[in-house]
């Protein structure tokens, strides 16, 4: 096995956003990520953004990551209010169990504008 240097770590976040605050999660969100490239968490560039088709209100969030900075960055006290305020336009989910062992789900491409 040859050792490879690794270089990000790609998340894939699902976020179950409230009824009524979708504009709001997609104005925070951008914030969130600004605060995470100022502190050289992420890589350079917007993640990518997903949000379903069909309800509930989903967005699945694809970031790159400095290997090693998630548990960090969970306690770094410039993302606490941001993460605090986007936890408060989310609900937990309640799966919807189909008794199908592979579930296609439809998503269209959100861009947001990005905060500096």
């Amino acid at each position: 096995m040859t050792d490879q240097r690794v270089e990000e770590e790609v998340t894939f976040g699902t976020y179950y956003v409230r009824a009524g605050v979708a504009d709001e999660f997609e104005r925070v969100l951008p914030e969130s990520w600004a605060i995470l490239h100022r502190l050289g968490f992420i890589a350079e560039g917007a993640p990518l953004l997903f949000r379903s088709v069909s309800a509930p209100l989903r967005y699945i969030e694809l970031a790159k990551w400095v290997p090693g900075v998630m548990g960090p960055a969970h306690e770094h006290p410039d993302l606490i209010p941001i993460w605090a305020q986007l936890a408060n336009l989310l609900e937990n989910p309640t799966p919807t169990l189909t008794g199908r062992a592979l579930y296609f789900d439809e998503f269209v491409p959100v861009v947001l504008n990005a905060v500096a």
